[in-house]
């Protein structure tokens, strides 16, 4: 076993000998972390948003107040701007939602005044509203037509039982009618009627529990004197 006591001898090869710099390059503190690195390692602050707000919503500029887009709680627009998410901005430096803005205006001025859209366009805000979970504007959009047409009809529907089954089976012997003589289209007349019970209990099996559900009144209805 060999004891070396002394300071080692200097190798005439500087590739096989540490130089100081090396030395010091090792036992260097870590570099600051970028901008990039220190977002991905610490929480982001809150998004700070100014009291008049650009918006750039798919290609279209808008500009509104804060407040008006935090208006109602519950919807997506507040929590979008309530300084808990992120919202990416354009060159321009406009926050950007990535939907099609070409019924925002309608959205941004029920916001703003309450007021309502046009009918033709009612259907469509209707569907911003949706995605946007704009809860009070839904709710007078469907007491307007068309939409409050349509509300009456599903829930017509809704009271005749087997509905969509039966709707799906005209369809297809529809189908098959015009395949049979060859035509564009098939024509199928639907009769539909109501009646107090069902001749038997297998044509309506839930009619049984409705009837016995009616309220005095409507039972009145169906009392013979």
């Amino acid at each position: 076993m060999v004891v070396v006591t002394g300071q080692s001898k200097v190798s005439g090869n500087p590739d096989d000998a540490m130089s100081s710099s090396d030395g010091e390059d090792d036992f260097q503190e870590p570099a600051t972390p970028t901008a990039t690195q220190a977002g991905q390692a610490l929480p982001l602050l809150p998004q700070q948003f100014p009291e008049v707000v650009p918006l750039n919503v798919g290609g279209m500029y808008f500009t509104t107040r804060l407040s008006t887009l935090r208006r109602y709680e519950d919807t997506m627009l507040a929590a979008m701007f309530s300084g808990r998410h992120y919202i990416p901005t354009d060159a321009e430096g406009r926050y950007f939602i990535d939907r099609d803005g070409t019924y925002f205006g309608d959205i941004l001025n029920f916001l703003r005044t309450g007021d309502l859209p046009p009918r033709d366009r009612v259907r469509s805000v209707y569907k911003e509203a949706q995605y946007y979970s704009i809860g009070p504007l839904l709710d007078n959009l469907e007491d307007i037509q068309p939409l409050k047409g349509e509300k009456v009809r599903q829930a017509f529907l809704g009271l005749m039982p087997y509905y969509k089954d039966h709707l799906e089976r005209i369809i297809e012997i529809a189908k098959l009618r015009a395949m049979q003589r060859k035509a564009r289209f098939a024509k199928l007349k639907v009769c539909v009627f109501k009646e107090e019970m069902p001749i038997t209990p297998y044509e309506c099996p839930h009619f049984n529990s409705l009837r016995f559900e009616r309220s005095e009144s409507e039972t009145k209805l169906f009392e013979h004197h």
